[in-house]
Order: structure tokens, then sequence, then C-alpha cells
């Protein structure tokens, strides 16, 4: 899945950058782009970084993006 449309990086790409060691969302912009454009993906830097690499082939994204589903509803008028 695409995380960053600016510079089209993965989620794959955005996991290698930080298995192979980026720790900040700067580092994670001077390895693989992510976060350097728009910052629209910051967000989802910021919960790979804080949550890992993920677990493999599970889609533990799907729980970060039904939170903020839940999140904007809550907000709506």
């Amino acid at each position: 899945m695409i995380v960053c449309l600016c510079h089209a990086v993965r989620d794959r790409d955005l996991d290698a950058a930080i298995a192979e060691g980026a720790s900040t969302v700067e580092e994670v912009g001077r390895a693989c782009g992510a976060g350097t454009g728009c910052g629209a993906c910051i967000p989802d830097v910021e919960d790979r970084l804080a949550h890992g690499n993920g677990c493999g082939d599970c889609p533990r994204s799907l729980a970060s993006v039904r939170s903020r589903t839940t999140e904007a509803r809550e907000a709506a008028p």
C-alpha cells in the first residue's frame, strides 16, 4: 500500500527504512522520502515508528485506520 503519495513510498519501503535503523521521521525521510513532501503521511510514519514494522503479513495498519475513522466520526458535527 502507498503510504506517501508525494514520493510513492510503499509501506514495505517505510518498514525497510525503519528496519535499517531509521528511528525518527527525519531519518525515515532521508532513507526513503516519506514525510518530506506535503506532510500528510507523517502520522503514518510516526505510527510505524512507535509500533514497529508491523507483524509480517498481518494487516496491522487496519487498527490505525479504524481508529482514525472512528475519531473522524466522533468529531463530525
